[in-house]
């Protein structure tokens, strides 16, 4: 049908607006009939339903930007009035690049605290301004879930109620040389307690830096570790290697979490990462210059880096050091009257009725004590801790 047909079909009331139909097409109808030069803009803009203010809109779209320009454009505010300022979203990109391990809530509790004054945007906007730097990557959501099988110790309600120690994994330094970072943080206050760059997680070694991290800051009351070396001793009565006679000496509660259940230590174990990423990736030179990198952590950590367990809160800022200091000398181990105490020899055996029964390599030069708790049947104890059972009928201690 040709134009002149239409206008004539249009002109007798069968008129229909761009608006409800096809309003490109009808945009392009109404540019080719104009552009033909045969009709003028007020009859145009009578038969297509239109005003003349919006045919002369749709004449010069068409001449900016051609038949494109044509298509239905977007009737959003190009300003919003809610709109993160431009200040703020260069404040929360500017951190990001600073620290480049922090997600989008961590970055918003730093500069809160930092510029109090200032009203910053919700944490998904402050995520959106940094997906839109392509600083960020979404992560799959995990479902929660509850372990039943899981070590359950209470609530933790105060500093150094229970630590956690354990040994990042281990990596060579460029000099050759292997490091063992020996970690531990304090549950409550998520403090970083000790990240020392050991050549090797030997007893010695182990036992010297958490000897004076204990005097620095006071002895837990309980500390939980995985089942390796030199935490806990597989061939030894309850798990009790010499680290372990040393601490339960000291007054310290032993938590072992489940073989091959990090989970258990969540909270310890979620802190290497971030350890990882910006100390040991590369490694530094030599032991030394770890240490130094292990020691800016900590400082970063405890009284820089917001914690999102804190409220947004710094550890250092919720910290207290342990009632319990370092004694001078290691207390004497007593039992009450109504038990048998017996000295471990050096080869690891007591003498019971005659009997030579091995006890544990471990707990050499110590004393124990035996409780009878049947006939024939004996609980064996080092300090409050139980570590076997005794059948004089079997002559052998079970753990």
């Amino acid at each position: 049908m040709g134009y002149t047909s239409f206008l004539e079909i249009t002109r007798e009331g069968v008129c229909v607006s761009w608006k409800e139909e096809d309003p490109v097409g009808e945009r392009t109808a109404f540019v080719k009939a104009y552009r033909s030069k045969r009709y003028s803009m007020s009859d145009l803009c009578a038969v297509f339903g239109v005003s003349t203010k919006t045919g002369h809109k749709t004449i010069n779209r068409f001449n900016e930007g051609g038949l494109p320009a044509l298509s239905n454009r977007s009737r959003a505010s190009h300003e919003h009035a809610n709109a993160t300022p431009p200040e703020i979203s260069r404040l929360v990109i500017d951190t990001r690049l600073d620290h480049p391990r922090w997600g989008p809530l961590k970055v918003l509790q730093y500069l809160e605290a930092k510029y109090p004054a200032l009203t910053m945007p919700a944490t998904s906007t402050a995520g959106a301004i940094l997906a839109r730097e392509g600083l960020v990557r979404q992560r799959k959501k995990r479902r929660p879930s509850v372990d039943p099988l899981k070590p359950q110790i209470g609530p933790i309600t105060y500093p150094h109620q229970v630590n956690n120690i354990d040994f990042k994994g281990h990596f060579r330094t460029h000099d050759g040389v292997w490091c063992y970072p020996l970690t531990m943080t304090d549950t409550f206050s998520r403090t970083l307690l000790l990240c020392k760059a050991l050549p090797g997680p030997t007893f010695k070694a182990t036992k010297a830096a958490l000897e004076r991290c204990f005097r620095e800051h006071g002895v837990p009351t309980s500390l939980r570790s995985d089942n390796g070396e030199p935490f806990v001793s597989s061939r030894s009565l309850g798990g009790l290697s010499r680290l372990g006679v040393w601490l339960v000496k000291l007054g310290v509660i032993r938590h072992r979490s489940r073989l091959a259940s990090p989970q258990d230590n969540a909270v310890h174990e979620r802190m290497h990462r971030p350890l990882k990423e910006e100390t040991a990736l590369p490694p530094a030179r030599n032991l030394r210059e770890q240490q130094k990198r292990f020691d800016c952590f900590i400082r970063e950590y405890n009284e820089v880096r917001p914690h999102q367990s804190l409220d947004g809160k710094t550890p250092s800022s919720i910290y207290a050091p342990s009632p319990h200091p370092f004694p001078k000398r290691l207390p004497t181990i007593e039992y009450q009257a109504h038990f048998e105490v017996r000295s471990v020899r050096t080869d690891g055996t007591i003498k019971w009725k005659g009997n030579h029964i091995y006890v544990s390599q471990s707990l050499s030069g110590e004393r124990i004590g035996l409780v009878e708790s049947d006939y024939q049947i004996w609980t064996v104890m080092f300090a409050t801790m139980t570590i076997g059972i005794l059948d004089e009928r079997e002559g052998r201690i079970l753990g």
